[in-house]
């Protein structure tokens, strides 16, 4: 479940002060802060939430869509809360959101060639890399798509 992030929040968030809400072990974890940070750079971020209700990770844009419509996602976990189809929920829930904004054409994701659970997540839900990689990165891509009336 995602939860969405006010701008006024990101600091007391990065800091580990979820103002009363349950937090999972390991949260926030060492990219918390920078990913919570896009916020000032026009980015959307939501609190990814456990089945427990505990905050767990965050994920969202790094920017407003580009003039073409396409915009970058990130995410992350706290390691304990990996592993487990979390991830996977989270990223396909936003970019169903994503989908659903009118400005948005093409959802990218750029992730480390080593890091093979973070690239299936992303695969799983229809991206598509690049060829070659830069610097030891793929960047995905994937059309929005949305319901033909």
């Amino acid at each position: 479940m995602l939860v969405p992030v006010a701008a006024e929040e990101t600091d007391a968030l990065a800091r580990g002060d979820a103002g009363g809400r349950a937090i999972a072990p390991g949260w926030p974890h060492d990219d918390t802060s920078a990913a919570l940070g896009f916020i000032r750079s026009g980015g959307v971020q939501f609190l990814v939430v456990d089945e427990a209700g505990r905050i767990a990770g965050e994920c969202g844009t790094k920017s407003r869509p580009g003039p073409d419509g396409s915009v970058e996602i990130g995410y992350g976990l706290a390691g304990p809360s990996r592993g487990r189809g979390l991830g996977g929920k989270a990223v396909a829930e936003l970019v169903a959101w994503l989908e659903a904004q009118p400005d948005v054409r093409v959802i990218e994701a750029e992730v480390h060639m080593s890091n093979t659970p973070s690239r299936r997540v992303v695969e799983n839900l229809g991206f598509h890399a690049d060829d070659p990689p830069a610097q030891g990165y793929l960047r995905y891509r994937r059309a929005a798509q949305r319901e033909r009336r």
